[in-house]
């Protein structure tokens, strides 16, 4: 499956001695308040695409398709960010379908606000805990809408455990705006 993943130089550097890119715990972009949301997406992966190699906790993210297009990502969006000057390298890779899990970016929104994705929603019901999060698991039907919406722009994320430096197709090499 052809992929795009932005990654910081440091960790583009660190896979080309070691062979392996992998999540770095303390590189995260999330505070505490995600990481329940992030181990969340690690137990599903666990589910549905097997456990992670010994001592990784975190996916590795990446796009399979943005704004309803399968093409790499525009760097004119993506090259935005706090850390100016920052280098950051943009990787096309080649994973096996068996290693990746495909989710929607949009509706991936649910979980990190700790939000039921429950419609018709009933405003009246007090739904639990495990209704809440039964209910992001539809973040895995990609193509799935709700109450007739467009989804024609869908943007769709790949979470894998680790990415291979053989994996790799190509390199491309910016600097944050």
């Amino acid at each position: 499956m052809r992929l795009w993943t932005i990654q910081s130089k440091d960790a583009f550097n660190k896979m080309q001695k070691t062979g392996l890119l992998r999540a770095d715990e303390e590189h995260l972009l999330f505070d505490g308040d995600l990481k329940d949301s992030y181990l969340w997406m690690s137990d599903q992966m666990s589910k549905r695409i097997g456990p992670p190699p010994s001592g990784v906790r975190f996916p590795v993210w990446a796009w399979y398709q943005w704004e309803g297009i399968r093409k790499r990502p525009d760097m004119r969006h993506h090259c935005r960010g706090s850390n100016k000057e920052e280098e950051i390298v943009l990787l096309t890779i080649e994973v096996p379908d068996d290693q990746v899990l495909l989710s929607d970016f949009d509706y991936w929104h649910f979980v990190l606000n700790d939000c039921e994705m429950i419609y018709p929603f009933d405003f009246d019901k007090k739904y639990s805990e495990e209704e809440k999060k039964k209910s992001w698991e539809q973040i895995f039907d990609y193509q799935c809408t709700f109450e007739r919406e467009e989804h024609n722009d869908l943007s769709t994320q790949a979470t894998m455990w680790e990415i291979k430096k053989e994996w790799v197709i190509k390199v491309e090499h910016f600097k944050v705006r």
